[in-house]
């Protein structure tokens, strides 16, 4: 311990290492020797072997049991479930990558996305969860039983469908049914004049995904020719 408190403990707060002088400190110490004040308007959330938890500004946090700890600017934190185990997350919006660095994709399984209105999603890394209203709720590890369904994701003007990562189509699925998905929950309504691509190369829509020799992982870009447009 007199080691620890002459020369300081490092703990990542929000990537960064600081510098704290004992390794048993509270909430408020983390955030205000990260520079994030004051420390009453932020969530602090503690990431450590794969569970994260909300740190009040009273609570103590053993800097030697390893973790990290995410700070956010915010008034509210955001509840959810990986693999029917409680977490929490400071802010509306997680990067798909940080999820998959706190929780790491076991091999031959996917993470997917489960909703009671719509097909599941699979979490790709680019993609982005949002908590807020009618957002995740619950992320489950599966393992990959269609490997006869397409990976696909809509890349639009108006964003990207799904913003999380991809969602399963049958290879007999119409490009235009998926499109018309897109739209849906993008909330697009003049499209008449946009275009599908993939790789650059035009697809008729009104082909299925094996007509038009699309497979696996299949991203359509789909907008006007000459840009612009909206939504």
């Amino acid at each position: 311990m007199d080691e620890v408190r002459s020369r300081g403990i490092d703990y990542p707060v929000n990537g960064v290492n600081v510098t704290f002088p004992d390794n048993i400190v509270t909430g408020r110490t983390v955030l205000t020797r990260s520079g994030n004040l004051p420390a009453s308007e932020y969530q602090l959330i503690l990431v450590r072997d794969r569970r994260t938890h909300l740190i009040g500004t009273d609570d103590e946090i053993d800097l030697k049991k390893g973790g990290a700890a995410r700070a956010f600017l915010s008034d509210r934190s955001y509840a959810f479930t990986v693999n029917e185990v409680g977490q929490v997350w400071g802010a509306e919006d997680m990067e798909v990558d940080e999820f998959l660095s706190i929780w790491p994709t076991r091999e031959g399984y996917d993470w997917v996305l489960e909703r009671d209105d719509e097909p599941d999603t699979l979490l790709v890394p680019g993609g982005l969860l949002s908590f807020g209203p009618n957002g995740v709720e619950h992320i489950v590890s599966r393992k990959d039983a269609h490997p006869d369904k397409e990976r696909v994701t809509v890349v639009t003007t108006a964003g990207t469908f799904p913003a999380e990562g991809a969602k399963r189509y049958p290879a007999l699925t119409p490009i235009a049914d998926v499109l018309a998905d897109a739209a849906r929950k993008l909330h697009i309504t003049d499209t008449e004049t946009w275009i599908v691509t993939v790789a650059g190369r035009d697809v008729n829509p009104a082909l299925t995904f094996m007509q038009a020799g699309l497979s696996g992982d299949v991203a359509l870009e789909w907008g006007p020719r000459e840009g612009g447009g909206g939504a």
